[in-house]
């Protein structure tokens, strides 16, 4: 990836002969701003959380010293303030989420008006020329059952996005939703219709879930079939982070600690590219590491766990299996370990599972 900052030439000659990857990121881009828009839905809002992540993730901006970040967008102030360990915090509170948005305007089981309308509308990605955009988007589409197309559409908002763009090394960084609690807000899901009547709860339960994971699933398949095609796009996995027994306000917004577990999160991985934009050779940790040449795996093992991931009966998973699917390593399976092992495959010379629009 080429360098997203450019260093200016004081500034690089006054740096130590050796720092760390994040005090040089801080040394070299202290004289140039990085613009950061989130946006989303009412999650980035900050449903039932004034500040919503965001201003955990600013919190932490400030904790690394990072003050050449500024959150822009047409909504929210440049300082606001709240109550944090015992102390009151001031954070960066712009931003580009709506409550209650889909992807782009729809309309027939329910109207959602889209997040790719408003951002036309208002031109808002020419008018704050984000370098960073956090995208995080889909829930109310699942909600109201629009899931046909829902990727295609995800697809056609990112390279709206990225054409706005100025400059053309600004990244989006596109994110899986949180699950949601269907037994906790089955009254939302009315337009899910006979679907929903003639379902029994965990029936239901199960529809929806798998139409959660069927979309998360493909979040990364898109990433890469964008990154191939030359665009400047990045993973997140928020759904990783969020717990839906624990993090969840009302079975779709995330309460407090759940807002405070996603802020840290994308600010680690700004911090990451920050560390990357400093030092090139750096792997790139936005992203699984490759898995070793050790691993093999073949078209079996992609349909096993994607079948687990989308709950289905017949993933035929054994605990040994589990274990040696569990890519990350963190002692559990999730998208992370489906992108690993697809790349396990490729470079295993078995033939991966295309990307489909």
């Amino acid at each position: 990836m080429k360098k997203l900052f450019v260093s200016v030439l004081a500034t690089a000659l006054s740096l130590s002969a050796v720092c760390s990857p994040v005090s040089c990121a801080k040394a070299e881009n202290s004289e140039k701003t990085l613009k950061i828009m989130p946006v989303g839905d009412s999650i980035t809002d900050g449903y039932w959380e004034q500040g919503g992540y965001r201003k955990y993730m600013s919190y932490q901006f400030s904790q690394r010293g990072f003050n050449f970040i500024d959150l822009v967008g047409p909504k929210g102030a440049d300082s606001e303030t709240f109550d944090y360990n015992g102390q009151q915090v001031s954070y960066d509170g712009n931003y580009a989420g709506y409550s209650g948005y889909a992807i782009q305007y729809i309309e027939g089981t329910e109207t959602r008006q889209g997040i790719l309308e408003t951002l036309q509308d208002g031109d808002y990605i020419k008018t704050f020329k984000p370098d960073i955009v956090l995208l995080q988007i889909g829930t109310n589409d699942i909600l109201s059952a629009y899931n046909e197309g829902i990727t295609d559409r995800l697809e056609n908002l990112v390279t709206y996005i990225l054409n706005e763009m100025d400059n053309p090394e600004s990244t989006v960084y596109i994110s899986t939703i949180p699950d949601i609690d269907v037994k906790e807000v089955e009254s939302w899901l009315w337009a899910y219709g006979e679907v929903k009547w003639n379902s029994s709860l965990d029936e239901f339960t199960k529809i929806v879930q798998g139409y959660v994971d069927s979309y998360n699933a493909s979040i990364p398949l898109l990433v890469e079939k964008m990154q191939s095609d030359g665009k400047n796009v990045q993973f997140a996995d928020i759904h990783s982070v969020v717990d839906m027994k624990s993090d969840l306000y009302d079975g779709v917004h995330p309460n407090e600690q759940g807002y405070e577990k996603m802020g840290i999160y994308w600010a680690g991985l700004i911090t990451e590219k920050l560390s990357r934009s400093s030092n090139p050779e750096n792997q790139d940790t936005t992203k699984p590491s490759e898995p070793s040449d050790e691993m093999s795996f073949n078209v079996a093992d992609l349909v096993s766990l994607s079948n687990y991931l989308l709950g289905r009966k017949d993933h035929g998973i054994t605990a040994e299996k589990a274990s040696a699917y569990d890519l990350t390593k963190d002692g559990k399976l999730s998208v992370a370990d489906l992108v690993q092992m697809r790349k396990a495959c490729i470079s295993s010379h078995y033939t991966a599972i295309p990307y489909e629009q």
